[in-house]
């Protein structure tokens, strides 16, 4: 009996070997990069994160940040570190274009921009129009 995810690809560690392997003191750079560039390749961007962060690839992180940037997702720009205020416009913009409230609503807040803080927050509570509405208005 295999104790091997079938929906994991060749390579690519299940979640306890994840954890075994991250918690390893003497694992290697190149290991991290490897396994980091893996869970890149599948689209599971924390698991990436989590190997790349260990291996301080700067130039891998930052790809991950441009998939936060393009995708929206705040919770993933936050784990990358600290960022410029701009930087939390640019994905709360395009994370209010998807319509990631959520999301949208945590950068404004951390960029500190507290208008558009309150308008999302607004549009989640269900008490605002959503900007195109009130363009059309």
């Amino acid at each position: 009996m295999s104790l091997a995810s079938p929906g994991l690809p060749k390579g690519v560690p299940n979640c306890l070997k994840k954890r075994q392997l991250l918690n390893e003191k003497m694992l290697t750079a190149a290991l991290c990069r490897d396994y980091g560039l893996k869970f890149f390749e599948q689209g599971w961007w924390e698991d990436a994160l989590e190997f790349l962060k260990r291996g301080e690839f700067t130039n891998e992180l930052e790809k991950l940040k441009e998939v936060a940037l393009e995708t929206g997702d705040a919770f993933l720009l936050a784990r990358l570190g600290q960022q410029e205020p701009e930087t939390w416009r640019q994905l709360a913009e395009r994370a209010l274009a998807l319509g990631k409230l959520h999301f949208a609503r945590r950068a404004f807040e951390v960029a500190g921009d507290a208008d558009k803080t309150a308008m999302v927050a607004g549009l989640i509570a269900g008490q605002a129009p959503a900007p195109d509405e009130a363009v059309d208005n």
